[in-house]
């Protein structure tokens, strides 16, 4: 970089090339900063090598079985796809999916240097990290799906097409963040596509489909190499329209990524829900709605009713991930918890934001003259309602896809729905981290436990109030039949779950939550 002054005043900066100022600006971050201790790397590299030790041989038993799990159904392949593409797409979508260090887009794009140098490094971690994401989605689908045994011609093939979809899905995005005009439509296709894939899902085990014979290697490779040459092309048009990008788009995907660093440097994942409310409500056009309040219903069951009005579309994403514990099929108990009541405490928390902000901000609540448990009673309708909705539907579906012992199914899955609301709620009624307790010292070393305890609120009463329903799962490789007991055991233990909270967690006297 070279600086020759000006006819005028201050200096003309004459900048060759972005990498050269990337280049410059390293040099000078690293004499400021320093580089990187040994003993971060160290600390690094042992963490990943334990986590590998411990997780590794279950998760890969599960991804890799020894035989694959379902026939080779062509509505069950079609599923599978439609799934984890729409999965990558809405990630991509809600990252940016270019994006740029917050201080690059404050100095830079306003500096004498083309767009395109500044935005090619983030465009190929883009596209690496696509390519990336599908190659494992093919490994994980030919090891659950292929028939044994699988030579490496065919994973390589395998693995070459996931990548060039990837890609392909990554350019599809980045094109959306630049004209908004295709995003709309991108979205409106990828949310179509996920309901056919829900759809395929629920109808595969009922409707009879002759399974389909694996490619032969040529056809494989075609498709493989049609699939590179049009994510060649793709990259290619991708890399010449990066100059045409709004600064405006960039900058606000950059603040918001790296207001998730900052979240997660911090260890202030509190944060992180406020902000994905605030973003969600401001790129909204509100209009007016009549509110029709039943009779009966308190105003705040009113208000969530109309919030689940304006929310149609996370409403049509949950009834499509309900299908999602179906698609595990064959996998252990272990993989099925988790996902069941992480999808519970995911539809629960769709109208808790109100419950978060009157929590941080109760003075609008003392303007109704209500108490704080008429006001969680009344917060806590919806939020149950709707996790026994998907907990239903998704336990309806698994015992429909899979080989589950016969029983009520769907009948434990509205009555585990009020113990997850309550789990849900007490979360979103938690404060924030309090950074203030002493440290916890260890053999490993110290550490706050401010973050854990935070992390972990909710979840102690989930375990027991679900116990019901988690052993259920995790006997469900058995041939014992599921019961009318163990349903009613759930609901006598999800009905007192929700008096307990009602009583202790909420004040009967003081307008407050």
């Amino acid at each position: 970089m070279t600086v020759r002054p000006s006819s005028g005043s201050g200096a003309d900066v004459l900048l060759t090339s972005a990498v050269e100022l990337r280049r410059w600006i390293r040099r000078r971050q690293a004499a400021a900063r320093g580089t990187i201790s040994m003993g971060t790397v160290y600390v690094a590299v042992l963490a990943i090598a334990m986590a590998i030790a411990l997780l590794g041989p279950g998760l890969g038993r599960t991804l890799w079985p020894a035989a694959p799990v379902v026939d080779p159904n062509p509505l069950t392949i079609a599923a599978l796809v439609g799934v984890g593409g729409a999965g990558l797409s809405a990630a991509l979508r809600r990252l940016g999916p270019l994006v740029i260090g917050r201080s690059n887009a404050s100095w830079l794009l306003t500096a004498p240097v083309r767009r395109r140098g500044l935005l090619l490094p983030a465009l190929v971690r883009t596209v690496l990290a696509a390519a990336a994401v599908g190659i494992a989605a093919a490994v994980v689908c030919v090891g659950r799906l292929a028939t044994r045994p699988v030579d490496g011609a065919t994973l390589l093939g395998w693995a070459a097409l996931g990548a060039a979809a990837g890609v392909l899905i990554a350019l599809a995005t980045v094109r959306g963040q630049r004209d908004p005009g295709w995003a709309r439509r991108w979205d409106r296709l990828v949310t179509v596509l996920l309901l056919g894939s829900g759809a395929a899902a629920l109808v595969a085990p009922v409707v009879p489909a002759r399974p389909i014979a694996a490619p032969a290697a040529p056809v494989l490779w075609t498709a493989a190499l049609a699939a590179i040459a049009a994510a060649v092309l793709g990259t290619a048009v991708a890399v010449r329209q990066l100059d045409d990008f709004s600064g405006r788009r960039l900058r606000e995907s950059s603040n918001l990524v790296g207001s998730y660093l900052d979240a997660a440097y911090a260890v202030e994942p509190s944060y992180l829900s406020d902000l994905r409310e605030r973003r969600s409500w401001r790129g909204r056009t509100l209009r007016s709605a009549p509110v029709r309040r039943l009779p009966g219903l308190p105003v705040e069951a009113s208000h969530d009713l109309l919030v689940l009005r304006r929310k149609r579309r996370r409403l049509g994403w949950l009834a499509a991930a309900a299908l999602l514990p179906a698609m595990l099929t064959g996998s252990p108990g272990w993989v099925l918890v988790p996902v069941l009541l992480a999808g519970g405490l995911i539809s629960a928390d769709t109208t808790l934001d109100a419950v978060r902000r009157d929590s941080a901000q109760p003075a609008l609540v003392r303007l109704l003259g209500r108490t704080g448990r008429q006001v969680v009673a009344a917060r806590f309708l919806a939020p149950a309602i709707l996790a026994a909705a998907w907990s239903g539907l998704a336990l309806t579906a698994l015992a429909l896809r899979s080989d589950l012992p016969p029983g009520p199914w769907w009948a434990l899955g509205l009555a585990v729905g009020p113990a997850v609301a309550v789990a849900a709620l007490r979360r979103a009624r938690a404060r924030a981290i309090d950074n203030s307790l002493p440290l916890v010292d260890t053999p490993m070393g110290t550490f706050a436990p401010g973050p854990l305890m935070w992390l972990f609120t909710g979840l102690e009463g989930l375990v027991v109030l679900t116990l019901p329903t988690v052993l259920a799962l995790l006997e469900s490789t058995g041939s014992t039949e599921l019961g009318w007991g163990r349903v009613l055991t759930q609901a006598g233990l999800s009905a007192l779950g929700v008096a307990a909270y009602l009583t202790l967690a909420a004040d009967r006297n003081r307008a407050a939550i």
